[in-house]
Protein backbone atom coordinates (compact mmCIF):
# COMPACT_ATOMS: atom_id res chain seq x y z
CA UNK A 1 0.00 0.00 0.00
CA UNK A 2 1.37 3.45 -0.93
CA UNK A 3 1.47 6.32 1.56
CA UNK A 4 -1.57 8.11 0.20
CA UNK A 5 -3.69 5.21 -1.09
CA UNK A 6 -6.51 5.84 1.41
CA UNK A 7 -6.64 9.52 0.54
CA UNK A 8 -9.39 9.31 -2.07
CA UNK A 9 -11.68 12.14 -3.18
CA UNK A 10 -14.67 10.74 -1.28
CA UNK A 11 -12.62 9.94 1.83
CA UNK A 12 -11.29 13.51 2.03
CA UNK A 13 -14.70 15.11 1.66
CA UNK A 14 -16.38 12.69 4.09
CA UNK A 15 -13.67 13.08 6.72
CA UNK A 16 -13.56 16.88 6.60
CA UNK A 17 -17.37 17.18 6.61
CA UNK A 18 -17.50 15.15 9.81
CA UNK A 19 -14.79 17.33 11.37
CA UNK A 20 -16.34 20.71 10.60
CA UNK A 21 -19.98 19.59 10.82
CA UNK A 22 -20.84 21.22 7.50
CA UNK A 23 -21.61 19.98 4.02
CA UNK A 24 -18.98 20.55 1.34
CA UNK A 25 -19.32 21.00 -2.39
CA UNK A 26 -17.53 18.50 -4.62
CA UNK A 27 -14.66 20.92 -5.21
CA UNK A 28 -11.26 19.33 -4.48
CA UNK A 29 -8.36 21.28 -5.97
CA UNK A 30 -4.85 19.90 -5.39
CA UNK A 31 -2.37 22.57 -4.27
CA UNK A 32 1.34 22.44 -4.91
CA UNK A 33 3.04 20.22 -2.30
CA UNK A 34 5.29 17.22 -2.91
CA UNK A 35 5.93 16.23 0.71
CA UNK A 36 2.40 16.55 2.10
CA UNK A 37 -0.97 16.51 0.37
CA UNK A 38 -2.80 19.84 0.28
CA UNK A 39 -6.24 20.57 -1.21
CA UNK A 40 -8.59 23.50 -1.58
CA UNK A 41 -12.15 22.77 -0.44
CA UNK A 42 -15.42 24.70 -0.46
CA UNK A 43 -18.37 24.85 1.92
CA UNK A 44 -21.59 23.95 0.13
CA UNK A 45 -23.82 26.77 1.42
CA UNK A 46 -21.48 29.73 1.93
CA UNK A 47 -19.13 28.86 -0.95
CA UNK A 48 -16.28 29.91 1.29
CA UNK A 49 -13.05 28.14 0.48
CA UNK A 50 -10.40 26.81 2.80
CA UNK A 51 -7.33 24.58 2.74
CA UNK A 52 -6.88 21.07 4.15
CA UNK A 53 -3.33 19.82 4.68
CA UNK A 54 -2.57 16.11 5.18
CA UNK A 55 0.82 15.57 6.82
CA UNK A 56 3.10 12.88 5.43
CA UNK A 57 3.03 10.06 8.00
CA UNK A 58 6.21 9.28 9.91
CA UNK A 59 7.85 12.64 9.19
CA UNK A 60 6.83 14.48 12.35
CA UNK A 61 5.24 13.24 15.55
CA UNK A 62 1.88 14.53 16.72
CA UNK A 63 3.63 16.63 19.41
CA UNK A 64 6.00 18.14 16.86
CA UNK A 65 3.13 19.18 14.59
CA UNK A 66 1.24 20.67 17.53
CA UNK A 67 4.32 22.67 18.47
CA UNK A 68 4.23 24.15 14.96
CA UNK A 69 0.53 24.96 15.37
CA UNK A 70 1.03 26.57 18.78
CA UNK A 71 3.90 28.67 17.46
CA UNK A 72 1.80 29.86 14.52
CA UNK A 73 -0.96 30.88 16.90
CA UNK A 74 1.54 32.72 19.10
CA UNK A 75 2.72 34.64 16.05
CA UNK A 76 -0.84 35.41 14.93
CA UNK A 77 -1.67 36.66 18.43
CA UNK A 78 1.25 39.08 18.05
CA UNK A 79 -0.23 40.17 14.69
CA UNK A 80 2.65 38.66 12.73
CA UNK A 81 1.35 37.96 9.19
CA UNK A 82 1.12 34.15 9.22
CA UNK A 83 -1.75 31.71 8.60
CA UNK A 84 -2.47 29.61 11.73
CA UNK A 85 -4.55 26.42 11.56
CA UNK A 86 -8.28 26.73 12.15
CA UNK A 87 -9.41 25.39 15.54
CA UNK A 88 -12.41 23.03 15.58
CA UNK A 89 -13.65 22.38 19.14
CA UNK A 90 -10.27 23.62 20.44
CA UNK A 91 -8.38 21.16 18.23
CA UNK A 92 -6.18 21.91 15.23
CA UNK A 93 -4.89 18.41 14.37
CA UNK A 94 -7.04 15.43 13.44
CA UNK A 95 -6.31 11.80 12.47
CA UNK A 96 -7.66 10.44 9.21
CA UNK A 97 -10.73 8.43 10.16
CA UNK A 98 -9.44 5.16 8.65
CA UNK A 99 -6.31 5.08 10.82
CA UNK A 100 -6.13 5.16 14.63
CA UNK A 101 -3.87 7.90 16.07
CA UNK A 102 -1.78 5.26 17.88
CA UNK A 103 -0.60 3.97 14.50
CA UNK A 104 2.88 5.43 13.74
CA UNK A 105 1.87 5.58 10.08
CA UNK A 106 -1.34 7.50 10.84
CA UNK A 107 -2.12 10.43 8.58
CA UNK A 108 -3.00 13.67 10.38
CA UNK A 109 -4.60 16.71 8.85
CA UNK A 110 -5.33 20.34 9.63
CA UNK A 111 -7.52 23.07 8.18
CA UNK A 112 -6.42 26.58 7.22
CA UNK A 113 -8.10 29.74 6.01
CA UNK A 114 -7.45 30.30 2.32
CA UNK A 115 -5.30 33.40 1.81
CA UNK A 116 -4.15 33.97 -1.74
CA UNK A 117 -1.23 36.20 -2.56
CA UNK A 118 1.26 37.20 -5.21
CA UNK A 119 4.62 35.45 -5.30
CA UNK A 120 7.63 37.67 -4.74
CA UNK A 121 10.04 37.18 -7.63
CA UNK A 122 12.25 40.20 -7.10
CA UNK A 123 13.01 42.21 -3.95
CA UNK A 124 13.72 45.93 -3.92
CA UNK A 125 15.16 47.79 -0.95
CA UNK A 126 11.72 48.42 0.53
CA UNK A 127 10.72 44.74 0.34
CA UNK A 128 14.08 43.60 1.79
CA UNK A 129 13.49 45.87 4.78
CA UNK A 130 9.88 44.67 5.18
CA UNK A 131 11.04 41.04 5.12
CA UNK A 132 13.75 41.88 7.66
CA UNK A 133 11.14 43.30 10.03
CA UNK A 134 8.91 40.26 9.50
CA UNK A 135 11.66 37.72 10.28
CA UNK A 136 12.79 39.70 13.33
CA UNK A 137 9.27 39.64 14.74
CA UNK A 138 9.15 35.86 14.26
CA UNK A 139 12.51 35.54 16.01
CA UNK A 140 11.38 37.69 18.93
CA UNK A 141 8.69 35.10 19.65
CA UNK A 142 10.97 32.18 18.77
CA UNK A 143 13.60 33.38 21.25
CA UNK A 144 11.16 32.97 24.14
CA UNK A 145 11.31 29.20 23.51
CA UNK A 146 14.36 27.79 25.28
CA UNK A 147 13.78 24.19 24.21
CA UNK A 148 11.85 22.39 21.52
CA UNK A 149 10.64 19.01 20.30
CA UNK A 150 11.59 20.04 16.78
CA UNK A 151 14.92 19.21 15.13
CA UNK A 152 17.94 21.00 16.62
CA UNK A 153 19.62 22.56 13.60
CA UNK A 154 23.22 21.87 14.51
CA UNK A 155 25.62 19.60 12.57
CA UNK A 156 26.29 17.17 15.44
CA UNK A 157 22.53 16.61 15.80
CA UNK A 158 20.67 17.19 12.52
CA UNK A 159 23.47 16.36 10.08
CA UNK A 160 24.56 13.32 12.09
CA UNK A 161 20.99 12.00 11.87
CA UNK A 162 20.84 12.65 8.12
CA UNK A 163 24.13 10.80 7.65
CA UNK A 164 22.72 7.75 9.45
CA UNK A 165 19.59 7.84 7.29
CA UNK A 166 21.70 7.81 4.14
CA UNK A 167 24.15 5.14 5.29
CA UNK A 168 21.22 2.86 6.08
CA UNK A 169 19.56 3.40 2.71
CA UNK A 170 20.07 1.89 -0.73
CA UNK A 171 19.71 5.39 -2.19
CA UNK A 172 23.36 6.04 -1.31
CA UNK A 173 25.27 3.79 -3.70
CA UNK A 174 27.54 1.27 -1.96
CA UNK A 175 30.63 2.41 -3.85
CA UNK A 176 30.18 5.94 -2.53
CA UNK A 177 29.38 5.18 1.11
CA UNK A 178 33.00 5.33 2.43
CA UNK A 179 33.80 8.63 0.69
CA UNK A 180 30.48 10.17 1.60
CA UNK A 181 30.76 9.11 5.24
CA UNK A 182 34.27 10.55 5.48
CA UNK A 183 33.23 13.86 3.86
CA UNK A 184 30.22 14.32 6.14
CA UNK A 185 32.18 13.45 9.28
CA UNK A 186 34.87 15.96 8.29
CA UNK A 187 32.15 18.51 7.70
CA UNK A 188 30.58 17.90 11.13
CA UNK A 189 33.98 18.08 12.83
CA UNK A 190 34.74 21.46 11.29
CA UNK A 191 31.28 23.01 11.36
CA UNK A 192 29.79 21.93 14.69
CA UNK A 193 32.07 23.94 17.05
CA UNK A 194 31.11 27.12 15.20
CA UNK A 195 27.52 26.69 16.42
CA UNK A 196 28.40 26.45 20.10
CA UNK A 197 28.28 30.19 20.74
CA UNK A 198 25.03 30.74 18.85
CA UNK A 199 21.67 31.48 20.41
CA UNK A 200 19.12 28.81 19.46
CA UNK A 201 15.48 29.74 18.94
CA UNK A 202 12.40 28.49 17.13
CA UNK A 203 12.72 29.31 13.43
CA UNK A 204 10.75 29.02 10.24
CA UNK A 205 13.58 26.76 9.05
CA UNK A 206 12.90 26.90 5.29
CA UNK A 207 12.78 30.63 4.74
CA UNK A 208 13.19 31.18 0.99
CA UNK A 209 11.30 33.52 -1.32
CA UNK A 210 8.89 30.75 -2.38
CA UNK A 211 7.43 30.86 1.14
CA UNK A 212 6.68 34.58 1.00
CA UNK A 213 3.52 36.01 -0.57
CA UNK A 214 2.29 39.58 -0.93
CA UNK A 215 -1.34 40.29 -0.14
CA UNK A 216 -2.66 43.62 -1.49
CA UNK A 217 -3.42 46.00 1.35
CA UNK A 218 -1.83 43.67 3.92
CA UNK A 219 1.81 43.32 2.95
CA UNK A 220 4.08 40.28 3.00
CA UNK A 221 2.98 36.99 4.62
CA UNK A 222 5.25 34.07 5.42
CA UNK A 223 3.79 30.59 4.88
CA UNK A 224 4.66 26.88 5.25
CA UNK A 225 6.17 26.33 8.71
CA UNK A 226 6.45 22.59 8.04
CA UNK A 227 10.24 22.69 8.59
CA UNK A 228 10.04 24.58 11.88
CA UNK A 229 13.29 23.91 13.75
CA UNK A 230 15.39 25.01 16.73
CA UNK A 231 18.51 26.76 15.47
CA UNK A 232 20.51 29.99 14.98
CA UNK A 233 18.76 33.05 13.54
CA UNK A 234 20.96 33.09 10.43
CA UNK A 235 19.16 29.93 9.22
CA UNK A 236 16.14 32.11 8.36
CA UNK A 237 18.28 34.64 6.50
CA UNK A 238 20.89 32.97 4.32
CA UNK A 239 18.36 31.14 2.10
CA UNK A 240 16.70 34.44 1.18
CA UNK A 241 19.96 35.93 -0.08
CA UNK A 242 20.95 35.44 -3.76
CA UNK A 243 24.42 34.25 -2.70
CA UNK A 244 26.62 33.85 0.37
CA UNK A 245 26.46 36.97 2.59
CA UNK A 246 29.90 38.27 1.55
CA UNK A 247 28.74 38.34 -2.08
CA UNK A 248 25.49 40.28 -1.60
CA UNK A 249 26.26 43.03 0.87
CA UNK A 250 23.58 45.43 -0.38
CA UNK A 251 20.73 42.95 0.02
CA UNK A 252 22.01 41.90 3.44
CA UNK A 253 22.31 45.52 4.60
CA UNK A 254 18.74 46.28 3.51
CA UNK A 255 17.44 43.16 5.26
CA UNK A 256 19.32 43.89 8.49
CA UNK A 257 18.17 47.51 8.48
CA UNK A 258 14.62 46.16 8.76
CA UNK A 259 15.55 43.31 11.10
CA UNK A 260 17.23 45.56 13.64
CA UNK A 261 14.13 47.71 13.98
CA UNK A 262 12.88 44.90 16.23
CA UNK A 263 15.83 42.71 17.15
CA UNK A 264 19.59 42.94 17.41
CA UNK A 265 21.46 40.74 14.95
CA UNK A 266 24.58 38.74 15.81
CA UNK A 267 26.93 39.62 12.93
CA UNK A 268 29.42 36.91 13.92
CA UNK A 269 26.78 34.32 12.92
CA UNK A 270 27.31 35.20 9.25
CA UNK A 271 30.25 32.80 9.26
CA UNK A 272 27.76 29.96 9.67
CA UNK A 273 26.15 30.55 6.24
CA UNK A 274 28.40 28.21 4.16
CA UNK A 275 28.04 25.48 6.77
CA UNK A 276 24.26 25.90 6.84
CA UNK A 277 24.41 25.43 3.08
CA UNK A 278 26.34 22.19 3.64
CA UNK A 279 23.76 21.04 6.17
CA UNK A 280 21.01 21.72 3.65
CA UNK A 281 22.80 19.71 0.94
CA UNK A 282 23.03 16.69 3.26
CA UNK A 283 19.50 17.16 4.58
CA UNK A 284 18.08 17.27 1.06
CA UNK A 285 19.92 14.06 0.15
CA UNK A 286 18.44 12.32 3.20
CA UNK A 287 15.01 13.62 2.24
CA UNK A 288 15.48 12.21 -1.27
CA UNK A 289 16.47 8.86 0.22
CA UNK A 290 13.22 8.70 2.20
CA UNK A 291 11.12 9.75 -0.80
CA UNK A 292 12.89 7.55 -3.34
CA UNK A 293 10.40 4.69 -2.97
CA UNK A 294 7.41 6.94 -3.77
CA UNK A 295 5.62 6.53 -7.12
CA UNK A 296 6.80 9.11 -9.64
CA UNK A 297 10.01 9.91 -7.76
CA UNK A 298 12.27 9.31 -10.77
CA UNK A 299 10.12 11.61 -12.88
CA UNK A 300 10.57 14.47 -10.44
CA UNK A 301 14.24 13.75 -9.63
CA UNK A 302 15.72 11.90 -12.63
CA UNK A 303 19.40 12.38 -11.67
CA UNK A 304 19.05 11.86 -7.92
CA UNK A 305 21.10 8.98 -6.50
CA UNK A 306 23.21 8.45 -9.63
CA UNK A 307 27.01 8.18 -9.57
CA UNK A 308 27.20 11.69 -11.06
CA UNK A 309 24.94 12.99 -8.29
CA UNK A 310 27.10 11.56 -5.49
CA UNK A 311 30.36 12.68 -7.12
CA UNK A 312 29.11 16.27 -7.31
CA UNK A 313 27.66 16.23 -3.80
CA UNK A 314 30.89 14.96 -2.24
CA UNK A 315 32.84 17.57 -4.18
CA UNK A 316 30.53 20.33 -2.90
CA UNK A 317 31.02 19.18 0.70
CA UNK A 318 34.77 19.04 0.35
CA UNK A 319 34.82 22.58 -1.02
CA UNK A 320 32.96 23.75 2.08
CA UNK A 321 35.24 21.84 4.46
CA UNK A 322 38.45 23.09 2.85
CA UNK A 323 37.33 26.64 1.97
Amino acid sequence: MTTWENLTHDKILDTVEKTIGKKLSNLLLPRNSYINRVFELEEHDSRERFIVKFYRPGRWTEKMILEEHNFLQELADKEVPVIPPLPINNQTLFPLATQPPSNPAAIYYSLFQKKSGRALDEFNQESWEEIGRLIARIHLVGATHKESKRVKWQPAVATRHHLEVLLNSSFLLEDFKPAFKKSVEEFIKKADPLFNESEFLLLHGDCHKGNLIHRPGEGIYIVDFDDLCFGPAIQDIWLLLPDLPENCKNELSYFLKGYEVFRQFDYSSLELAPYLRGMRIIHFSAWLAVQSSEPGFNTHFPDAGTAKYWNELIKDLQEIVYR
